[in-house]
């Protein structure tokens, strides 16, 4: 089961992340400066994230394992369609497996973040380390004895409070592996071994409670427990860099102290991982509160039949009319060959149509519905269907002249027009690898019909078990590797018609097989008629494909990465109108679909769920693209896989920032401790208020950059990325002790690290991507070169 895999995916990301975590005290966080190799051209070089300035083994395992865990997020959700609209006998409803799934997500997302922090190490190492940020303002009194000094200082104070950090995570991590592990039993995904709890609290150094079902109030426990021992290492922490009220006398501040600047950044990035640490502790223990309620409801009790409600059942009748986009199927766009295609007319904006003015008169009103069949004849769809029916009606033409229809049928011509329609895709890349892999798969299935048939000396009952083992060779990569059926697909159908073919003779005779006005070939004879009648369709649809015109995987790739960054635009528009709403509580009742918070998350989702669409079929591209016919210059690859790995972050980092402030108001404080002051929340919400101009910035640039990517055209001259707004500076406008000791503990503290972080890793994205675009479309030059003229 998905949700099984995902929580045991959640189980080694967070051993994952406990050896993540403790290797931050072995990093070399005071490295030299990024120098950039001979690929790399200056600060274009510097700002390759591709590449890290040195090995990080622990990051790279849980990179990969929270890609796992998320392709399984996606499959689960691409199931949970099905599921419910199914009737089964089980304990859990589709309601059930949706909370289960959205609960799973709330825990992926702290994991993701936490994940996102190994980019800004590996751009403070680019940058020569902990030295190269903001280091002695100029005119300082220190001499260079005193600056050695407090560099040895800093440096052992800031290995420590990783240390700490990473003392209190690992403690944390221990309490997280119980709560997944009961949730797991509770839920009955998987067998509870014999006497489980009392093996893991043992295990774990903890003794053991009386009562099974107190491991909730003892992951509630560990939780208070680090939030505890959290507060005396930081505010120690900040006291010796000048953070505290203690520092501010004499009329001296905080900024007064040196290396002031680097200290914050210091700060903020350990508040950020505790709060990933303890947001991912925080949605476990909300996992399983809910499996601990499944159990006393007595939903877990006994199986019962289960059918889907009445809503369910009209949504999925809706649906099955409706056009393809409007059910996003992650899985299926990410698993089939060929192009993705992704609408963006659901959320393009405009209702201006520069050629037609609304329509006014009646006459206009019903001859503008007229216009829909001029769009679907002359959309990409259509003139891709007239392209394949073309090719292969030169095959299928053979069968209405009169004479050449009776070699059509004797030779069994039908093989190769069913390969010509199968065979086509809209992209040159994508149908080229098709081919390939239909033309291996026929060579192969002729070898295993030559074997099939003359190994047991053409006996029927030998052959019919080695068909049998051979179909279950074939089928065994087909439900191990969905993703690549067409090997196993074209095989079978290949054996089956050549040797089902000759044992039908062996059962009827000849004169009845040659009936249809098939001929007969002995087996020897009739697999190389097979081979050539693919071979003939193929080459067939590889010459359509590249006749009158060819789509490039390549143009694809560019069109997909505009239309990708078109909604990327809108997304980030959308998250900060989603913050805007939440920390002025203007949300409105969650529950009613008209209110504004829950249309913004219905269409913050679907943006969503189309980015990712598009970014899974760029990846696809890429590969396909190695197939294509390389006319003229080479491919720009790595300008495309910088453009794409900047976009991914970005998409990655403005969901944290929607994520922290969906949950901050959830963060755990200590028992007794009151929450996030009043003050705090005032001004986080003049924080968000003052980040709206920002926003508007960074989405009108991403939207030049998508229009730019996606004609080909250069961006207007002078076009500047928007600098990231300086949050720290914007609270200390509106409460001049915001960032001193005795807020470090504080939720809103936590989450602000965060958006800062975030923040100031966006707009360095962003800077990339404007850069790599310039590269590769160039600028508008509007000067007249006075010389060239004259000339």
């Amino acid at each position: 089961m998905l949700m099984a895999r995902e929580l045991h995916g959640f189980k080694a990301a967070l051993e994952a992340q406990s050896q993540y975590m403790a290797s931050l005290p072995r990093r070399d966080w005071y490295a030299t400066a990024y120098a950039p190799n001979d690929h790399d051209s200056g600060i274009d070089g510097y700002y390759n994230s591709l590449a890290g300035t040195s090995p990080w083994p622990e990051a790279d395992v849980l990179k990969k394992l929270l890609t796992t865990i998320t392709t399984l997020q996606a499959k689960s959700q691409s199931e949970l369609r099905y599921a419910k609209v199914e009737a089964t006998w089980g304990r859990l409803d589709a309601k059930d497996l949706e909370t289960i799934s959205h609960l799973e997500r709330k825990i992926l997302f702290p994991l993701l973040g936490m994940e996102c922090l190994s980019h800004a190490t590996h751009r403070i190492e680019k940058g020569g380390g902990w030295e190269a940020v903001s280091g002695l303002k100029a005119g300082h009194s220190l001499t260079d004895t005193e600056y050695a000094h407090l560099q040895d200082r800093e440096r052992q104070q800031w290995y420590w409070i990783c240390g700490q950090l990473c003392v209190r995570a690992q403690q944390l991590q221990k309490g997280m592996m119980i709560g997944l592990d009961e949730s797991l039993y509770a839920l009955q995904l998987g067998k509870r071994p014999a006497s489980s709890v009392r093996t893991d609290l043992e295990a774990n150094g903890h003794n053991c409670l009386p009562e099974n079902r107190d491991w909730v109030a003892h992951c509630e426990g560990m939780i208070q427990q680090f939030l505890k021992e959290r507060q005396g290492p930081l505010e120690d922490w900040c006291a010796s860099k000048g953070m505290d009220d203690s520092f501010q006398q004499n009329n001296a501040t905080q900024q007064d102290y040196p290396l002031h600047q680097r200290h914050l950044s210091q700060l903020y990035l350990v508040l950020d991982l505790e709060y990933f640490c303890i947001m991912t502790a925080q949605a476990i223990l909300d996992l399983a509160k809910y499996a601990e309620s499944k159990v006393d409801d007595g939903t877990m009790a006994r199986s019962r039949l289960i059918f889907p409600t009445w809503k369910q059942l009209k949504k999925w009748a809706r649906d099955t009319v409706s056009r393809e986009d409007s059910n996003l199927d992650y899985q299926e766009y990410s698993t089939r060959s060929g192009t993705v295609i992704v609408r963006l007319s659901d959320i393009e904006q405009s209702e201006k149509d520069p050629e037609h003015l609304p329509p006014v008169s009646a006459w206009e009103k019903i001859s503008d519905k007229f216009r829909i069949i001029s769009h679907i004849f002359g959309s990409p769809e259509s003139a891709f269907g007239f392209r394949v029916a073309t090719a292969t009606m030169v095959i299928s033409i053979v069968c209405f002249l009169r004479n050449s229809q009776q070699f059509f049928i004797e030779q069994r011509l039908i093989w190769g027009s069913i390969m010509v329609a199968i065979s086509m895709t809209r992209t040159a890349g994508s149908g080229i690898y098709g081919q390939f892999l239909r033309f291996g798969g026929t060579v192969l299935a002729m070898i295993a019909s030559y074997i099939i048939w003359y190994i047991v000396d053409q006996q029927t009952a030998g052959i019919i078990v080695f068909l049998g083992i051979t179909m279950f060779f074939y089928h065994y990569p087909l439900i191990k590797h969905p993703d690549t059926l067409v090997v196993p697909m074209i095989g079978m159908v290949t054996v089956i018609l050549i040797v089902g073919y000759e044992l039908q003779v062996k059962k009827i005779g000849i004169p009845i097989s040659i009936s249809n006005g098939q001929v007969y070939h002995p087996l020897y004879e009739l697999a190389p008629y097979r081979l050539a009648t693919v071979i003939g369709g193929l080459a067939v649809a590889f010459i359509f494909t590249h006749f009158p015109s060819v789509t490039t995987v390549r143009r694809q790739l560019r069109e997909d990465l505009g239309a990708s960054l078109y909604l990327l635009g809108n997304y980030y528009c959308s998250v900060h109108q989603t913050v805007s709403l939440k920390i002025r509580e203007a949300e409105g009742d969650p529950g009613d679909e008209r209110s504004p918070g829950r249309r913004l998350q219905k269409a913050r989702s679907r943006l969503f769920a189309k980015e990712i669409i598009l970014l899974e079929g760029m990846k696809k591209h890429k590969k396909f693209a190695t197939w294509e016919l390389g006319l003229g210059g080479k491919f720009p690859e790595a300008s495309y896989d910088r453009l794409i790995n900047h976009t991914q972050h970005i998409v990655h980092f403005t969901t944290m920032i929607s994520h922290v402030a969906e949950s901050f108001q959830n963060f755990p404080t200590s028992t007794g401790d009151q929450k996030t002051s009043d003050s705090w929340l005032k001004d986080f919400k003049n924080l968000v208020i003052s980040l709206e101009l920002s926003s508007r910035e960074v989405s009108a640039t991403l939207s030049l950059i998508a229009t730019a990517i996606s004609t080909g055209r250069p961006l207007p001259s002078f076009l500047t990325a928007p600098e990231p707004v300086s949050l720290d500076q914007l609270l200390k406008k509106t409460d001049r002790d915001i960032l001193s000791a005795a807020h470090v503990c504080e939720p809103g503290y936590a989450a602000f690290a965060v958006i800062e972080v975030a923040t100031a890793l966006l707009a360095d994205d962003l800077k990339g991507l404007l850069r790599e675009t310039k590269k590769l479309v160039g600028e508008e030059n509007f000067g007249i070169d006075v010389f060239s003229l004259h000339d």
